[in-house]
């Protein structure tokens, strides 16, 4: 007796390993990624004799632009993008020293993210941006891993950082915009079983089996 019932509950329990691990038909949900801005002029306060006058130095400025997308729920890597990076190139007043040095800024871009109105967090990710004499540069780090659980799936999300590059568009008069920049991220999507629905199952299949059981007996 011992015996059938030992083989029974593993059979029952092979067969909810089954039914969890069947795949299911791959959902989507919607994802909002908030924006960011920054405005960056130099430390030193322009002089009323200062080449483009005291209020002609602005700095530049950087933006993450608000991005809404689909991810598909199912176990897996994705890559996709959470935000559009805007910068625009203006004067940046680095002193009377002619020509001055580099002017580093470092910033942490910090944003709001979402799932479909549902649970939310914040993503972060450090930047740095170079002003200097004659063009000046700009970059992301990697963020840190934040993660979600939606619809039964934990999502762990790492912001992917963007390479240190220069402006390259000075075409007519300042402020000078400079190509869009997709920024990424890395979504990584794992099944979370549910422990209730797991237990019930089981049970549901131990049923079954022992209602076989019998039958064979009886037979």
């Amino acid at each position: 007796m011992k015996t059938v019932i030992g083989k029974t509950v593993g059979i029952a329990i092979a067969l909810v390993g089954l039914l969890l691990g069947s795949p299911a038909y791959a959902d989507s949900i919607s994802y909002t990624v908030g924006g960011w801005s920054g405005q960056f002029p130099g430390s030193v306060t322009p002089p009323a004799g200062a080449t483009w006058g005291t209020d002609g130095y602005p700095g530049d400025t950087v933006e993450l632009q608000t991005y809404t997308g689909t991810l598909t729920l199912a176990s897996g890597t994705y890559y996709q993008k959470i935000n559009t990076l805007l910068w625009t190139i203006d004067y940046t007043y680095g002193g009377t020293s002619v020509p001055w040095g580099n002017m580093d800024f470092t910033f942490d871009a910090l944003r709001n993210m979402s799932f479909n109105g549902g649970p939310s967090g914040a993503i972060e990710q450090s930047g740095q941006l170079v002003s200097g004499w004659e063009n000046d540069s700009l970059g992301f780090s990697d963020g840190s891993t934040v993660s979600f659980v939606v619809s039964g799936y934990r999502i762990d999300i790492t912001p992917l950082g963007l390479a240190q590059v220069d402006g390259a568009n000075f075409s007519g008069d300042n402020p000078w915009t400079q190509p869009n920049r997709d920024v990424l991220a890395k979504f990584e999507v794992t099944a979370v079983p549910d422990a209730g629905s797991t237990l019930t199952l089981l049970g549901l299949a131990l049923i079954g089996l022992c209602g076989m059981t019998r039958r064979f007996q009886v037979i």
